[in-house]
């Protein structure tokens, strides 16, 4: 597995190192450290804490290659990932002040939503990756977040956890024994998600010593984003399409995207690599 782990001068970047040496570790990733500034001034001190870096993970059994540039980081790294065929790009999203935050999030959305491999977007400041909330859905791209989610959190020895979100019923049906399904009823069931729910748990448990499988009901961003925080988990996987370009948004998913832009937490975003 190839991995292009960026930092694009977050205040945050020793979080932003930390988590993606974590997950490249758990996922046993070649890597390839890109560092981007915006000054010259800054490109030998960022070459020297890359080289740091780069001691520490060959420590750790870690192939890793350093390269610094200094320009705009969105055309960097898509320059990058054009030249180089990735399976994942992990990047910081935070700056230190507002505005930079503000700019920070918006390459990593984009990002996001122009690489054709998977995305690690790290956000807030979490120590380490102990829980995993992967989400689950009835779509190919979902399942790869299962499998995905499965590996990294097996690699990392941390809890997984697949939740279903049942989307919510029109307020006119409220009171209906519907609006009642446990999750113990639902996988009795003879239903597409049932089956789903028990292959998603299935695959986890034959990854993870420790494992679960929550069902939610409700608006499917606000329940995934509420679970996370109260679980406090340190990472969310999510599925999304393979597909890239002009209508990459739609293709997406808006559901995707915004769970991405609202989430705190580090998020990875598992998109299938186009078959040749």
């Amino acid at each position: 597995m190839r991995m292009l782990l960026c930092t694009i001068g977050s205040k945050q970047r020793t979080s932003t190192l930390h988590i993606g040496a974590e997950v490249a570790r758990a996922l046993k990733a070649d890597i390839t450290l890109l560092g981007v500034v915006d000054k010259k001034r800054e490109v030998e001190e960022l070459e020297r804490l890359l080289d740091q870096v780069r001691c520490d993970m060959a420590e750790l059994g870690l192939p890793v290659s350093v390269r610094v540039e200094k320009g705009e980081a969105e055309g960097i790294i898509m320059a990058e990932l054009a030249r180089t065929t990735y399976d994942l790009v992990s990047l910081g999203a935070l700056g230190s002040r507002r505005s930079r935050r503000v700019f920070h999030e918006s390459v990593g959305m984009r990002i996001v939503e122009r690489a054709q491999s998977s995305v690690l977007l790290i956000k807030g400041d979490r120590p380490s990756i102990s829980r995993v909330l992967i989400c689950a859905s009835g779509a190919d791209h979902g399942r790869m977040s299962i499998w995905a989610g499965a590996a990294l959190a097996c690699g990392a020895s941390a809890e997984a956890t697949v939740l279903h979100v049942v989307d919510a019923m029109p307020a006119m049906y409220t009171g209906l024994e519907q609006m009642e399904e446990t999750l113990a009823e639902l996988l009795q069931s003879d239903t597409d998600k049932s089956r789903e729910l028990k292959w998603a748990a299935q695959v986890i448990k034959a990854e993870c010593e420790i494992s679960e499988l929550k069902l939610r009901r409700g608006i499917v961003a606000d329940e995934v984003l509420r679970e996370a925080k109260v679980g406090d988990y340190d990472l969310i996987v999510l599925g999304s399409s393979m597909y890239s370009g002009g209508l990459v948004r739609a293709l997406m998913g808006d559901v995707t995207r915004e769970i991405v832009s609202r989430a705190r937490r580090p998020i990875l975003v598992v998109r299938p690599m186009e078959k040749d």
